[in-house]
């Protein structure tokens, strides 16, 4: 665990982003499995994004908190603008499809409005978050409201990764002891 982390922290360094952004939504994956295993399906499968996005409900969230604050421990946002099941998203496309695209994180409609969402990530910036409306000519249709979020990859790396170092901290290291990348270094059996 403690190596992916290290390897985060390098890519972030080296500005890699996307390499550090690809390890990095892997760890609540980890994480999530080990902290949720009664997490699983009527087959006995796990259920991988409710364990995914519980963990970092648990771990990470209190770093989206919006302008309502935190719980009254200070361990959670009251109303996080980035969320556990945004960040499963997040990782599905990333990981498998090769996007960043979130669709849909909330209602499609409300007795007001139709929703759209646009999910945006930035580099060395500030996250941040808004809405914006279409101005229908038709009065008797909904207005389309749009949920715009955006979330800075440098900063998400460095809160998951301060995350899992916690978790790790907390708890027994044989519970990684599955969660390991083997590899041979042949540089280092080369004589000089």
């Amino acid at each position: 665990m403690l190596d992916k982390i290290n390897d985060i922290k390098l890519a972030l360094t080296n500005k890699s982003y996307l390499s550090a952004l690809a390890l990095s939504l892997t760890l609540p994956d980890i994480c999530g499995k080990i902290e949720y295993p009664h997490f699983k399906n009527k087959r006995g499968k796990r259920i991988v994004g409710k364990q995914y996005a519980a963990w970092f409900d648990n771990w990470v969230n209190q770093y989206y908190a919006d302008n309502t604050g935190w719980t009254n421990d200070y361990t959670k946002a009251k109303n996080p603008y980035f969320t556990g099941e945004m960040c499963y998203s997040l990782r599905c496309s990333f990981l498998h499809d090769g996007n960043s695209d979130i669709k849909n994180w909330g209602d499609n409609e409300d007795t007001d409005f139709y929703y759209s969402y646009e999910f945006r990530l930035a580099v060395s910036g500030a996250d941040s978050t808004g809405l914006s409306w279409v101005n229908q000519n038709n009065k008797e249709l909904k207005l389309v409201k749009t949920k715009i979020v955006t979330v800075n990859i440098d900063k998400l790396c460095e809160y998951i990764c301060l995350s899992a170092e916690r978790y790790y901290g907390e708890k027994d290291p044989i519970l990684f002891k599955d969660h390991k990348i083997n590899f041979i270094d042949f540089n280092a059996f080369k004589t000089k």
